[in-house]
């Protein structure tokens, strides 16, 4: 039985609720996926999909520590080297069996420039890639940053793929084939997206549900109304006022800390935006608490380039001076750059992740300035495409965030990085960055990171806003669902119904 599925362009203007086994959870989510390529897609709805579709060689379990998953174990050799034993017996959902070769080549494909895939820098420095024993796959690197490297091994990013099936012709954006233990079932834009469970998943007694079905409500509304009629089993909430009307005795809360952070973000080869002390000036017209508590209503935190609750690495907020609001220090600033009586630019954003409503906020507080910035509210597809070419002035977005500051900072503020859609070049923060992948004392990287934070700060390729709570909602039914820090829903695969 071919387990992959087609996109239905299907025009449905009513919500087609599943009315299946009892073992079948009904979500709600705010956002579908735009492109079904693990090796290509950035966008988070559709990383929420794959990464129970397809699997890396390592995951994350709740505590957010690296363990093994298509790789039955792994090894970091030397500062050089990281060899991973692949598991034996796995099957893609069309019902192929996994193979070493399957392994290698989903690497060549990453790495391969041509494919332009998001993971790519992550393995910039990866010398070699080979197999040896049978089911071993060993990667070389060129300089001592194997640790570091690791987390990436359980990006969706990097999921497996299989050799004969992308070869054969298949269009990745449009058809799926996994290992994970749910397959797409059917797609139908815009309504939902049916995952069914894969009965040869490799771990035994997984997924325990027979099927999820994804309810794609952009509407906060409509989310919670569906979830108060029992329409849907689980809600995905992102207006914590919502949480209101949920009471306690007939539904559950989930609140998760995450590792993602909110920003405004430039390109820095556009007009007055261009200049790092202009852009500099704007942290100090910014309140970012204001906005924590207009838009987030305090379920968020604020963050500095990396979250506070990674507190090795982290520099904390408050050590910023940027931080401080001062409208009046915005204005000298600005002065001193050039613009006394400010500039314009435009700000896009999308009516998704409440995008707009940080942009109605920080366009309010730019106008106590002088600054005027105009918001330009586009279709979301738009927003992925005008952010994938640099076609802005500025954005508002959500990058997501990393156990690792090499995860979270390389290629997206590295000149040339695979995300560094700012257009931003800095040679110093380049050495950092460098240094600080290739540095194996854990004390030595720490301060190289807290330097490149700094750097990070003054010259503000973009403004560091802050992190917001994950919460879902569900019905008393829902049992075991979680989700991680980095907002991971893996663990759709041991929720169940009782």
């Amino acid at each position: 039985m071919r387990k992959y599925f087609s996109v239905f362009i299907v025009a449905i203007l009513s919500v087609a609720l599943f009315a299946a086994s009892d073992n079948v959870l009904v979500m709600a989510i705010e956002t579908e996926p735009v492109g079904f390529d693990p090796t290509l897609v950035t966008a988070f709805a559709s990383h929420r999909v794959l990464e129970n579709v397809y699997d890396g060689l390592l995951k994350y379990d709740e505590n957010m520590n690296l363990v093994p998953n298509l790789a039955e174990d792994f090894e970091v050799v030397d500062p050089y080297t990281i060899v991973f034993e692949i598991r034996e017996g796995v099957k893609f959902h069309n019902g192929e069996t996994l193979t070493v070769e399957d392994v290698l080549f989903t690497f060549e494909r990453i790495r391969d420039p041509e494919v332009k895939a998001p993971a790519a820098s992550y393995y910039a420095e990866v010398e070699s890639i080979r197999s040896f024993e049978g089911n071993k796959v060993e990667f070389k690197l060129r300089i001592p940053m194997a640790s570091s490297i690791l987390s990436n091994f359980a990006g969706v990013n990097s999921s497996i793929l299989s050799k004969s099936f992308v070869q054969s012709g298949a269009n990745l954006q449009l058809v799926t084939n996994g290992t994970g233990p749910f397959y797409v079932e059917e797609f139908v834009a815009g309504n939902y997206i049916s995952l069914k469970k894969n009965a040869d998943y490799f771990v035994e007694g997984l997924p325990y549900l027979d099927g999820i079905k994804m309810m794609i409500m952009p509407e906060e509304v409509t989310r919670v109304s569906a979830l108060r009629n029992g329409d849907v089993d689980l809600a995905k909430i992102s207006e914590p006022l919502s949480l209101n009307q949920l009471s306690t005795n007939r539904f559950k809360i989930f609140r998760t800390p995450v590792l993602s952070y909110y920003l405004l973000g430039f390109n820095t080869t556009r007009g007055a935006l261009s200049k790092p002390e202009v852009r500099n000036a704007l942290n100090y017209a910014i309140n970012r608490q204001m906005i924590v508590k207009a838009v987030a209503f305090d379920e968020a935190t604020v963050t500095g380039p990396l979250n506070p609750e990674l507190d090795f690495w982290a520099v904390q907020p408050d050590q910023f001076d940027e931080y401080t609001y001062s409208p009046a220090k915005a204005k000298q600033l600005l002065a001193d750059a050039g613009y006394p009586n400010g500039f314009e630019f435009e700000i896009v954003a999308a009516q998704r992740y409440n995008f707009d409503k940080v942009a109605q906020v920080i366009q309010a507080q730019l106008a106590e300035v002088g600054v005027t910035a105009k918001i330009n509210i586009v279709e979301w597809g738009i927003f992925i495409s005008k952010w994938r070419e640099s076609d802005f002035d500025s954005f508002i977005s959500m990058n997501s965030g990393s156990i690792d500051p090499d995860i979270q900072f390389y290629r997206t503020f590295r000149t040339g990085g695979s995300t560094n859609v700012f257009l931003y070049s800095n040679p110093e923060v380049d050495e950092l960055l460098d240094s600080g992948r290739s540095e194996s004392d854990i004390n030595n990287r720490r301060l190289i990171y807290e330097e490149l934070q700094k750097k990070l700060v003054e010259d503000s390729p973009i403004i560091f806003l802050y992190s917001a709570n994950t919460i879902f909602a569900s019905n008393d039914s829902v049992e075991g669902f979680r989700s991680l820090a980095n907002e991971s829903l893996i663990f759709l695969r041991e929720t169940y119904k009782k």
